[in-house]
C-alpha cells in the first residue's frame, strides 16, 4: 500500500490548490522488552484557526503490517489530539488486530490534508516513547522527538555519534547504542519511490580518524525502518573505543534515508533519541 506516500508527495510538493503537508514519524512503538513494556505517545496540534483532516500510514519494520487511513476527521482549528497509546489507538479503530497490538514497531506517514496548510507551520506533532519497568509503576522517562516535515532534496549519507560505556569500570552507568535507519519512501524530485534502498555502515574512531569494525550493509523497503539494538555487541565493535562516528551512506537506490541514534541506560531503559544529520 503506498497511498498515503503520493498523497504525502502531493501534498508536499504540488502547489497549495492540491493538498496540505506530511510529516514522518521514524519510529513508534509497541513492544514487549526483557524487562519492560515500550508505549508509543502522539500528540497532534493544530496551530491556526482551519480545521484539517489527518490522514496516516503506518508500516512495521518487518514490513508485515502496511495500513493506512484517516486518523483524525475534522481536527479543529487549534485543536490537540493526544493518545498515550498510538499503537493501541489503531487497533480500538481496527486497523490493527490484537495480535499486532501486542508486539510492533515502525514508521508513521501523517498527512494534513486542508489545501491551505502550505508552510509546514500550520501544525505540529511530538512524539515520545516511554516504557513500565514493572506492572504498576510509574513510566521512566522515555525520549520524545517532534516529526520531520518531508521536503525534496534529502538526505542519502546521514551520520552521528555513538556511545558505549559498557568497559568503563564501576561508578559508571552503562550506556548502549541502539541505531535506526529508514527509508522515507519519497526521492529527490519528490516522487514517491517504491524501490528498495542498500545503506552501508561505516564506523570511525574520532580520536584517531581510522575505521573501526565492518561495514555491515543494510537493506530497506520503501517505508521501512530497521533497529540495530546494541552496536557494539552486534557488530563486535571494540570496547576499548567508548565512541564512534557513525555514518549511513545509500550505496543502492534514490529515495531519502534517515537515521538516529539511541543512547540507552542498561539499568532503566530510559533513551536519549537524536537524529543523525
Amino acid at each position: 500500500m503506498r497511498f498515503l506516500r503520493v498523497v504525502a508527495l502531493a501534498a508536499l510538493v504540488a502547489p497549495a490548490a492540491f493538498a496540505g503537508f506530511a510529516v514522518d514519524l521514524p519510529l513508534v512503538a509497541a513492544q514487549q522488552g526483557v524487562s519492560t513494556r515500550f508505549y508509543t505517545s502522539v500528540d497532534i496540534t493544530n496551530r491556526n484557526a482551519l480545521s484539517t483532516d489527518v490522514a496516516f500510514e503506518y508500516i512495521a519494520s518487518d514490513y508485515s503490517v502496511d495500513v493506512a487511513g484517516t486518523l483524525i476527521p475534522g481536527l479543529a482549528g487549534f485543536a490537540n489530539f493526544h493518545t498515550d497509546d498510538i499503537i493501541a489507538y489503531l487497533g480500538s479503530k481496527g486497523f490493527l488486530t490484537a495480535t499486532e497490538v501486542a508486539n510492533t514497531k515502525g514508521t508513521m506517514l501523517l498527512t494534513f490534508l486542508n489545501p491551505n496548510f502550505t508552510t509546514g507551520e500550520e501544525a505540529s506533532v511530538t512524539v515520545r516513547t516511554y516504557n513500565f519497568l514493572t506492572p504498576g509503576q510509574a513510566p521512566s522517562v522515555g525520549y520524545a522527538y517532534s516529526g520531520f516535515l518531508l521536503r525534496r532534496e534529502g538526505a542519502h549519507t546521514v551520520s552521528g555519534t555513538a556511545g558505549d560505556t559498557t568497559a568503563a569500570g564501576p561508578g559508571v552507568p552503562i550506556v548502549v547504542t541502539n541505531l535506526g535507519i529508514e527509508h522515507v519512501g519519497i526521492n529527490d524530485a519528490g516522487q514517491v519511490d517504491t524501490n528498495p534502498v542498500a545503506v552501508q555502515l561505516t564506523f570511525t574512531n574520532p580520536q584517531t580518524g581510522a575505521q573501526v569494525g565492518p561495514q555491515p550493509t543494510i537493506n530497506l523497503q520503501s517505508g521501512q525502518v530497521t533497529q540495530i539494538n546494541n552496536l557494539w555487541s552486534t557488530y563486535g565493535l571494540p570496547h576499548s573505543t567508548a565512541s564512534v562516528l557513525v555514518s549511513a551512506h545509500e550505496i543502492t537506490g534514490t529515495a531519502h534515508i534517515r537515521g538516529y541514534i539511541i543512547l540507552k541506560d542498561v539499568s532503566t531503559n530510559d533513551g536519549s533519541l537524536f537524529f543523525m544529520q
